[in-house]
């Protein structure tokens, strides 16, 4: 694949390409994850070779719609098939010039740009490309800044009494699902879940005193979280209807009535079902809620309490303080109402 240089072209000739096939991208990460490979380049594979599959998805669909975008291929198999170690500089460049003409938010340009920087980080990391080639690309990919929008940053989070009313409908419903539900959302907007680790949680995950969870999260990567005691207690009402067989913590519930939790190591609850669970037992609002609004929710009471930003973003699994910081709604008033605390003998 030859990537041109751009000269002079008309950003209004550039369109962002459609969205590739589900299907076909799937059948690329399995290809890309294969002991052999066949239809995917090592330079990319190895920049899919680790973290979760969504991830894989995401990065190998961004990178074929960036090089789609240039109008010089129309097939996510030719992003994929290239030896990207192989490009020049110049290459890059235009690739960079190409995004900043196709789209049209500094957030979704930084990730297109993520999938291809990602591929020259693995390259580096193999061997594939040198120290100093792989920093003028990613040097020629550097993200771009994007302000603190503290209204959008205020959007998602949910108020006490929403929390509060929803958890009460489910305590006066005596079904097990109920119970099961009450655990799931108690676990995503008061131990900051992602949906994904909220169905992967095996019952052995929960430590002896049930006071501790062991989360495994994005990249693999494993954390500690503690339960506050209302999360606890939750828990422990679901535990009374599931019963302690080792299995998935959170389980889909039979078919026939009456209901029974489903403990089995091949059956887990999905995330859409988490999703379709949480838009259920917010019903009302004016906004469908979300499972990310709950961790969104989490962060905003943890940091509205007190709690400092670095234990904040080590609880929820960010690996930088920053990403935890997207989530503050405090705003300009919370920043002022510290500052006032601080003493300066000024005389």
């Amino acid at each position: 694949m030859d990537i041109e240089v751009y000269e002079g072209v008309d950003g209004d000739d550039l369109m962002a390409p459609a969205h590739v096939p589900a299907a076909v991208v799937r059948a690329a990460v399995d290809d890309a994850r294969s002991p052999v490979p066949t239809d995917v380049h090592r330079s990319v594979t190895l920049a899919v070779a680790r973290g979760s599959e969504k991830t894989a998805r995401l990065r190998l669909e961004r990178l074929a719609r960036v090089v789609m975008a240039t109008g010089q291929v129309d097939s996510p198999a030719a992003a994929w098939a290239t030896d990207w170690s192989e490009l020049p500089s110049a290459a890059y460049e235009a690739l960079d010039r190409s995004i900043s003409q196709t789209w049209g938010t500094a957030s979704t340009r930084n990730a297109m740009r993520d999938s291809v920087r990602a591929v020259v980080r693995a390259c580096r990391d193999a061997g594939l490309m040198t120290h100093d080639a792989a920093t003028v690309a990613l040097s020629a990919l550097r993200t771009e800044k994007i302000g603190r929008d503290e209204e959008k940053q205020a959007r998602g989070h949910l108020g006490a009494e929403t929390v509060r009313a929803a958890f009460a409908a489910m305590a006066a419903d005596e079904s097990p699902t109920a119970r099961r539900d009450a655990a799931l959302i108690a676990l995503l907007v008061g131990a900051g879940l992602r949906r994904e680790e909220a169905t992967a949680l095996d019952l052995a995950d929960l430590d002896s005193a049930r006071e501790t969870l062991v989360v495994t999260g994005k990249g693999a990567v494993v954390r500690s979280v503690p339960l506050a005691p209302g999360v606890r207690r939750a828990i422990g009402a679901w535990l009374e209807v599931r019963g302690e067989d080792d299995g998935p913590l959170l389980t889909p519930m039979s078919k026939t009535v009456p209901r029974v939790a489903v403990v089995d190591a091949e059956r887990r609850l999905s995330v859409n079902s988490v999703a379709a669970t949480v838009k259920k037992r917010f019903v009302g609002e004016d906004e469908t809620v979300r499972p990310h609004d709950l961790r969104r929710t989490f962060v905003g009471d943890l940091l509205d309490a007190g709690a400092d930003l670095s234990s904040v973003s080590k609880i929820v699994g960010h690996t930088s303080p920053s990403t935890t910081a997207g989530y503050d709604r405090r705003g300009i008033e919370a920043r002022r109402a510290a500052v006032e605390k601080l003493s300066v003998p000024f005389v």
